[in-house]
């Protein structure tokens, strides 16, 4: 189980990352189009808070519920993951 944690604390630790990155990316851009990407930004920031959520839920469960949620909690990290990535490369 510590494994799947590990893994999915440094994918939110990548996605953290990446909105930091946009957020200065957006602090120094000019005002058209900000307000629609703070938006999605601010979307982001919620699903990789539900999933730190999941996270926590995940660690007080017993290693024998741990299977039933691990599948779906890495393809979440890992759609955030791809997300930020595909903004930062928008971004340049």
């Amino acid at each position: 189980m510590a494994d799947y944690i590990d893994y999915l604390e440094q994918q939110l630790n990548i996605v953290d990352q990446g909105i930091a990155r946009t957020r200065r990316h957006f602090e120094t851009s000019d005002v058209s189009g900000k307000v629609a990407a703070l938006a999605d930004l601010r979307q982001l920031e919620s699903r990789r808070d539900a999933l730190t959520s999941r996270i926590a839920e995940a660690k007080e469960m017993g290693a024998d519920q741990w299977s039933d949620f691990h599948v779906s909690l890495k393809e979440e990290a890992d759609a955030l993951r791809d997300t930020i990535e595909s903004w930062l490369t928008r971004l340049g």
